[in-house]
């Protein structure tokens, strides 16, 4: 399976940085993955809207008209560590390739949201990028460790 994520924000510093190339390592005994950051817009010279739109819109230039692209969204639906385990299963059994997208501090623009297969939520609460982007490989992980009967999940 090829995981693609990618998400706006600045390079990943200290502990985060640790953590993530720690899930990446992990994660790649399972599947091929990678993860790609877009640069923030300034937010000061535009508004809130026209921010996560340009944002936005480097996003779906990095998503392929055959990827199916998984928007994180506080307004998506909230899986379960299983639940998620079980449409990561499908998507591999129709040979898809994943392409999770993680918006800026303003979120994804509307035209992103449309062009996703799916919203996923991990909470209504906001979250540091660094640390979503954890979250986010962390879940992956535990999802592939569920599929593979591992007993990293409890």
């Amino acid at each position: 399976m090829k995981i693609r994520i990618f998400a706006v924000g600045r390079k990943t510093t200290g502990w985060a940085a640790e953590a993530e190339k720690d899930y990446l390592k992990r994660l790649r005994r399972f599947a091929e993955i990678s993860c790609e950051l877009a640069s923030p817009e300034d937010e000061h010279s535009q508004g809130d809207k026209a921010c996560a739109d340009r944002e936005s819109t480097k996003l779906l230039g990095k998503c392929r008209p055959d990827d199916c692209v998984i928007a994180c969204d506080r307004l998506g639906k909230q899986y379960s560590s299983e639940q998620l385990a079980a449409e990561l299963r499908d998507l591999q059994d129709r040979g898809a390739k994943i392409c999770f997208v993680i918006g800026g501090s303003h979120g994804l623009s509307d035209a992103m949201l449309q062009r996703a297969n799916f919203t996923i939520s991990f909470s209504s609460l906001t979250f540091p990028h660094e640390l979503f982007r954890v979250m986010l490989l962390e879940q992956l992980y535990r999802a592939f460790t569920i599929l593979a009967g591992k007993k990293y999940h409890k």
